[in-house]
């Protein structure tokens, strides 16, 4: 009688583990699948962010299909400790194994604002373009010589200091020089 139920015990561990491989075979294989995501997106990841509020707001854009796999996901590669901060273009169709290496590599800025300080001889000027994440082309904002005009009326005093302290940290070296 005990060799019976010790061999049903074990077939049933047997069964038990085929079944947990099985699921975990199924979670990896969402988390490397393509995204549901139908146009690219520009995500921005806030200084001292987590990753559990990074996940939330990726299943709010409706980038992931479940925020808790993305967790599971990416402390499991270990990249949850690595979030940079940001503004990242994520791409449509990405998986979230994708999306969790765009936010935990470089931290370099794929889309946002961008503020060009053209410095020439006899003048200088700003330009500030935003990048559409559909497109993937920049708009204009705004184009200025701070010398010798006003700042335009397009970019209220916070919105400039926003997009300045934005693009200042992670723009140094694409800033173009130009004479004129």
């Amino acid at each position: 009688m005990w060799r019976n139920i010790a061999s049903n015990a074990m077939t049933l561990i047997v069964v038990f583990l085929f079944l947990i491989g099985g699921v975990m075979t199924l979670l990896k294989a969402q988390y490397y699948k393509p995204g549901p995501l139908t146009e690219a997106i520009c995500l921005k990841v806030e200084p001292g962010s987590s990753m559990p509020k990074v996940a939330v707001k990726l299943r709010d854009e409706g980038a992931v299909r479940s925020k808790e796999l993305f967790n599971i996901g990416a402390d499991y590669t270990e990249k949850s400790a690595r979030l940079k901060a940001g503004s990242f273009l994520i791409p449509a169709g990405a998986s979230m194994a994708e999306i969790a290496d765009q936010i935990t590599t470089s931290g370099r800025n794929t889309c946002g604002t961008e503020v060009v300080y053209r410095v020439g001889v006899t003048r200088s000027t700003v330009l500030v373009r935003e990048l559409d994440p559909v497109s993937n082309s920049y708009a204009e904002v705004a184009r200025f010589t701070p010398a010798e005009e006003a700042e335009p009326a397009s970019l209220s005093a916070g919105d400039w200091a926003r997009r300045y302290a934005h693009s200042a940290g992670h723009r140094r070296g694409h800033d173009q020089l130009a004479g004129g």
